[in-house]
């Protein structure tokens, strides 16, 4: 308070003020009535992602390579969301200037840096005051590809924004925004972003139905996880273009709610084959394919937190030296080749067990980030077991 006098607090007690007792009081929290946001929250269609339906909309972008510019609009709004956590209407306001490399013209790996406009702030024009993101390099390409697709219109000299219209919006024309006559509206950024999961399919795992999608649930799930990976309410109210903390104090409450506490071999199991984040094709270790193979592409898994006997899983079907993380990255690649033969139980036991180990020594948040590749590797023993089945074998 500006005028402490005016609670009746002396100059004396004002001088006294205890900081450390602030902070506790900063910490109550008085109940009341149920806010709109924190029903939603509880919502399993409208609150929160969680872990495993993020992971399956991840698998959608990465498997999505329409060249569709409307289709490109669509991943870039997803991926942006996920990322940042803006409303439609920062995203919206963006413009291709909007991105830049901040350390163009030195020798270096460049520095990627989205600026995105500011709104709801009392006093300040649109597009006057900006936050800079830095650009992930799993980002940055769908930008890139958004970029691209953006070079067929022709603005006529009016601002290019990043998510781009067709054509001119005649309604905006001598009404004093004309610059804006290109930029989306926040319900064609809606539409993207549900359209992306109508045309891609997504089931979720958790409800066994298609996943529904808005920018309300991803801002939520990038608040959500925030808030998992330690964010202050001070840190999130900035991230998510609040001008205090009223707004995010509810997230808090749901704290380890949305994140697979329990993740043991019957769940990874039954969930495994509903995310369908295994992309590659198993192969006999007799087949023409297995043969082919040359040693250094044979891949083997030798323990996660701990060393097992070198269990030989199959054949990399890259080319090139792989840059991903073998063998971890593998059973989420599209060019690994699984033996049917390969024993990919051992594979899941170590990752449960490492799961475990982390969980206890790094905390809940950091152990679920193998969990893509445990649900890919569980997904395999189901093939494989399915593959024995049928010819009358044994997995």
């Amino acid at each position: 308070c500006s005028n402490p006098h005016a609670f009746g607090i002396t100059k004396a007690a004002y001088a006294q003020f205890d900081e450390q007792f602030a902070l506790e009081l900063d910490e109550v929290s008085i109940p009341a009535r149920s806010s709109k946001l924190a029903v939603e929250l509880e919502d399993e269609e409208r609150g929160p992602l969680w872990d495993t339906e993020v992971a399956v909309l991840r698998a959608a972008l990465a498997s999505d390579r329409s060249q569709e510019r409307a289709h490109v609009m669509q991943r870039a709004a997803i991926a942006l969301s996920l990322a940042y956590g803006r409303n439609p209407s920062n995203y919206c306001l963006l413009r291709e200037e909007d991105l830049s490399n901040q350390l163009a013209g030195f020798d270096v790996p460049p520095q990627w840096i989205l600026s995105i406009p500011r709104i709801k702030k009392w006093g300040i024009g649109v597009r006057q005051q900006f936050a800079q993101e830095r650009v992930s390099n799993d980002l940055l390409p769908l930008i890139h590809e958004l970029l691209a697709a953006n070079g067929s219109i022709d603005c006529k000299g009016y601002p290019r924004p990043l998510f781009m219209r067709d054509s001119v919006d005649e309604w905006r024309a001598d009404t004093g925004v004309e610059e804006y006559a290109y930029h989306m509206t926040g319900k064609e950024f809606l539409a993207l972003i549900r359209g992306f999961a109508t045309r891609m399919a997504i089931e979720s795992p958790r409800t066994g139905s298609q996943l529904r999608l808005s920018s309300r649930r991803l801002r939520y799930t990038f608040a959500t996880t925030m808030v998992e990976l330690g964010a202050s309410k001070t840190v999130l109210a900035t991230m998510l273009d609040h001008s205090d903390t009223q707004h995010v104090r509810v997230y808090y409450s749901l704290k380890g709610a949305r994140l697979t506490r329990i993740l043991d071999r019957a769940a990874a199991l039954r969930l495994g084959p509903l995310m369908k984040l295994f992309k590659g094709t198993p192969i006999g270790v007799d087949s023409e394919a297995a043969k082919d193979t040359r040693q250094e592409k044979r891949v083997r898994f030798v323990g996660d937190v701990e060393v097992i006997d070198p269990v030989e899983i199959g054949a990399c079907g890259q080319s090139p030296h792989c840059s991903l993380d073998p063998p971890f990255s593998c059973y989420v690649c599209p060019k690994f080749q699984p033996y049917l033969e390969a024993d990919h139980q051992a594979v899941l036991d170590a990752l449960l067990k490492g799961r475990d180990e982390r969980r206890g020594r790094l905390g809940m948040r950091l152990s679920v980030q193998m969990d893509e590749v445990i649900y890919a590797v569980a997904e395999v023993v189901q093939l494989v077991a399915h593959h024995a089945k049928r010819n009358g074998g044994k997995a």
